[in-house]
Order: C-alpha cells, then structure tokens, then sequence
C-alpha cells in the first residue's frame, strides 16, 4: 500500500470514528466518544502547559484532526439545546438563567454524598472533580481577556479569590491538590484504579470548559458555562464536606471544598450582575452564545454526575472509616 492510500485509508477511519461518536441521528458510540473526547482533553492540557513544557504545546488549530472534532462536537452539542426556549431578549435572561441554574444542582447527588457515599466513592468522585478543578485558575484568567470595565474587574476579583488573594498556601488549585493527594492514597489502599473515570462524560464535561476557554471566539459561551457552574456548585461542595466530615476525613484535606460554599455563593451572585448584565443587553447574538454556553453546561454536567454516580455505586463496599 503506497503512502497515499494508508493517508487515504486512516482519513477515512478518522471521519468514520467522528461520524459515530457525534452522529447526525441516533445514538452516539461511546467508545468512540470517549476515544475523541479524552484525546481533546489531553491536546487543551497540554496548550495550557507551564514555561518549561514550550517545547510541548501544541499549536492552536495547527491539527487538522483535532480541528475536525471540534466542529463536529461543537455542532452535535448545539443540535441538543431547543433553541426556542433560550431567551430572546436580555430582560428575559434572569428568570432564564435562575431556572435552568436549579437544573443543576443535583440535589439527590448531593444528599447521596452527604449521608451515603463510601470513603472510595467520595474519592472516586474528587478524581473525577479533578479534570476541572485543577485547571480553573487558568480558565479564569483566560475568560478575562478582551472584557472591559465591570466585567473584568468581576472576573478579576473571582481569579484574586482562586489566588488565595495572595497567599501561596490558600490558591484553590494548590489547595484542592492536597485533597486529590489524599483521595488518590484512599483509592489506592483500597485497590481501586480510575478506570470508571474514562467514560465520555467524564472527558466531555472536562473537555468542554477547557475547549471554551482555549478558543477566544467561544469566549461569551465560556462566560456562560462558568456563570452557571459557580451559581450552582455550593450545595455540591457542601455535600462534600458533610460526607467527608461523616467518613473522618482529615479537617485540612477539605478545605478547598469547605472554601467555595461561599465562595462560589458570593461568586454566582457577583457574576451574575458584573458579567451577564453587562453584556446579555448588547446584541442577540451575543445573548444567544452566552444562553448556548450555560445550557451546554448544564446539560454536560448533568449527563456527567448521572454517569460518576452510577461508577460511585458500582464501587465494591469496603471499610468507609478513616
């Protein structure tokens, strides 16, 4: 086979694996899925790479691969909201926003990590937090680019809060480390690899953030799926630190959690009219990308929290003390 016909060949094995995990109809393949999606979460991780990796970080768009299962995403994504329930004008967001925010508070999640979930379950669940959380500083810094009055200094007083406002030992992304740090040992004294983690959903709900953050023309969709995300995360965090509180866990290794409850409560509120006010007035363009941006969110997490749930309770039961 000459070097043109195995180009040929894996081209069309590449449109093949993107046509059946976003299909115009039907149900997607999950393997499939899970195979794209993960490889975008690797490909944005690596475009946030430190100094030291520059030798590493791939150029934006430079693949055409990874370009092409991006709009195939991006499309499937959209075809899943009723765009005739987004709101129409900027004076409809607010009761918009609030309803579809309650959406996804997963409030039977919550009670089950609170009162039911084993310490391996928990620590299932902070590894699958971790494909987010230990990257929001930088998306938070990245969604301020471009914006202007109000609105940055918003979104720069929420980055001046992950930052530990200035102190290296409280900066979220250090602190929720020294929590995966202890999750991951409880995971491995138990014998309990990560693999349920590797699902679409998991990498889906990760990747969607990061893919709105990294790419600045979906910067208002970006606004939008953070906007939701920190309106509605304190109940999960306060579950969290009721569950660890009732499984032992070390005070200090919850920390991070015990922080957002009201840090992302004062967050949501801040964002809200800082970011959305500001900008949901401007053109029904700019409405429609942000509205985009917060029910994708909404819908990828829910489908993300169903999944994790399930993978928590198929966990076999050991010892939940510490």
């Amino acid at each position: 086979m000459t070097f043109t016909a195995v180009g040929t060949a894996l081209a069309a094995s590449h449109t093949e694996q993107i046509s059946s995990a976003f299909p115009r109809q039907g149900a997607p393949d999950p393997i499939a899925r899970e195979a794209l999606l993960s490889r975008l979460h690797a490909h944005y991780v690596a475009y946030m790479g430190g100094p030291e990796e520059f030798g590493s970080i791939p150029r934006l768009n430079a693949d055409q691969e990874i370009v092409d299962i991006e709009e195939a995403w991006l499309a499937w994504e959209d075809a899943q909201v009723d765009t005739a329930t987004l709101p129409a004008t900027g004076e409809a967001f607010h009761d918009w926003f609030l309803q579809v925010a309650a959406q996804h508070t997963q409030p039977d999640f919550c009670d089950y990590l609170a009162h039911e979930a084993s310490l391996e379950e928990m620590a299932l669940f902070f590894m699958g937090e971790e494909l987010v959380d230990s990257k929001f500083d930088d998306l938070m810094a990245m969604v301020q680019i471009g914006t202007e009055g109000h609105t940055k200094l918003t979104i720069a007083e929420n980055y001046w809060d992950e930052m530990g406002e200035g102190n290296i030992d409280h900066v979220h992304t250090r602190m929720f480390e020294h929590s995966a740090v202890y999750m991951r040992k409880r995971l491995a004294e138990a014998g309990i690899g990560r693999e349920a983690l590797f699902c679409p959903e998991a990498f889906e709900n990760a990747s969607m953030l990061l893919m709105y953050g990294i790419h600045r023309h979906l910067n208002p969709r970006a606004l939008g799926a953070m906007g939701v995300l920190e309106q509605s995360a304190s109940p999960r965090f306060q579950a969290m630190v009721d569950g660890c509180n009732r499984l032992g866990v070390p005070a200090d290794v919850i920390d991070y959690q015990r922080v957002h409850v009201h840090v992302d409560a004062d967050h949501g509120a801040e964002w809200f009219e800082g970011v959305f006010l500001p900008l949901v007035g401007r053109s029904p363009e700019l409405l429609r990308e942000i509205s985009l941006g917060v029910a994708t969110r909404v819908r990828v997490a829910n489908a993300y929290y169903r999944r994790i749930w399930d993978a928590m309770r198929g966990l076999p039961k050991q010892g939940s003390e510490r």
